[in-house]
């Protein structure tokens, strides 16, 4: 049974919000003033204020070199208005709904649109967003934590998500009970409800726990003891991981079945579909991109035969195909390959190594899939090791 689930109103994004950066050297500064929530609109964030989530999990900080910075988990930074070269400057939550950047009273930047303010916050998923006075969405980012490494605690409310504006959520609700929703359906959960205020710890020992609101007692637990520190990981295929210090799966909210990834790791750098610009042929990207370096191990998906096997392709380069029954995956820009024409392969069975041959624009091993000789995405077939 699935009790008091977090429900997040649908919004709009009106406008794009300024990307995401890397915050090099900056960290959080002393907060001055700390908002819980929201801000009021006609507010200014000066240096060193900040604005949180309701459970304090998420942080806005005005940063004294005038970056403005959003802060995760584990103080990972989701978004950043990559103005560090700006200090002193401090952040106006205007009433006509924009949010401005200011040093000296020049205009340093501006997010949002037109409209009355009420309020800016901070979302439980992390979200920021601006809000009219009928408390709907004025406009938002699109930020999203997916990623948690060992060492921290998810606190009551919590959302992580597979990615921004993704519907796969991973939730710490109010009530205690830790909760996997795709599409708003609950697909997983720990049965620890009626117990408000418990937290969920990704341990350095290996374990996901989910304590009792004191910290007293293990409600629920992956039983991963000494598997080491890794981290836990929303993804984008849908699941729920916990990894060891490894990179070995060793929990998962659903089962692992069928044709697996075909390199450890999870990071995605090119999708299916997208649109790669005129001059591409193809001009949308067949497959999806998996960014490890020269080297990686090659593995095949599962139990199948090797169907093809190239060298020196002008654009793949070298690469294998291996047939398991109506789909085929093929794996391209190795630096090697491990296995001939016909052979047949078990699940797991290295079939060579990443590189960057053929027509590729780094090291990288480029995926592709095929259902009766239909292409498909990749990640719509393949689960993650």
């Amino acid at each position: 049974m699935i009790r008091a689930r977090a429900k997040f109103a649908a919004a709009v994004t009106a406008v794009v919000i300024a990307a995401a950066g890397l915050v090099a050297t900056a960290s959080p500064a002393q907060a001055a003033t700390t908002y819980k929530g929201t801000v009021k609109a006609g507010t200014t964030l000066q240096p060193g204020d900040t604005v949180t989530s309701t459970n304090g999990q998420f942080r806005l900080v005005m940063q004294g070199d005038g970056n403005l910075v959003e802060y995760g988990i584990g103080n990972v930074v989701l978004w950043a208005s990559n103005t560090a070269n700006q200090p002193g400057a401090a952040a106006v939550v205007q009433k006509d709904g924009y949010l401005a950047l200011v040093r000296s009273g020049r205009l340093v930047a501006r997010w949002g649109t037109a409209g009355t303010a009420k309020d800016f916050g901070v979302r439980l998923d992390g979200e920021l967003r601006m809000r009219t006075p009928t408390n709907g969405p004025l406009w938002r980012t699109k930020v999203a934590q997916s990623r948690v490494v060992s060492g921290n605690v998810l606190l009551p409310g919590t959302v992580l998500r597979a990615g921004a504006g993704s519907t796969t959520t991973f939730t710490m609700q109010a009530d205690g009970n830790l909760v996997q929703y795709v599409s708003s359906k609950p697909v997983w959960s720990s049965q620890t409800f009626g117990n408000p205020g418990a937290t969920a710890a990704v341990q350095t020992d290996g374990n996901l726990v989910v304590y009792s609101p004191d910290g007293g007692r293990a409600l629920w637990s992956s039983g991963t003891f000494g598997r080491g520190a890794g981290q836990l990981l929303v993804q984008v295929d849908q699941n729920v991981v916990l990894y060891g210090s490894s990179g070995a799966r060793t929990w998962s909210s659903r089962p692992v079945t069928g044709l697996l990834w075909p390199v450890t790791g999870t990071t995605i750098s090119g999708r299916y579909g997208d649109d790669r610009g005129a001059g591409h042929v193809p001009r949308y990207h067949q497959g999806t991109d998996a960014p490890v370096k020269v080297g990686t191990p090659v593995y095949s998906s599962g139990p199948g035969t090797v169907t093809t096997v190239v060298r020196d392709n002008a654009s793949y380069g070298n690469y294998v195909v291996v047939t398991y029954g109506l789909t085929t995956v093929l794996t391209a820009h190795l630096s090697e390959i491990s296995v001939t024409k016909g052979q047949v392969v078990g699940s797991g069975k290295q079939i060579g190594k990443s590189g960057n041959t053929g027509q590729s624009t780094g090291p990288h091993v480029h995926v592709e899939t095929r259902v009766n000789g239909t292409l498909k995405d990749p990640l719509s077939l393949l689960s993650f090791r």
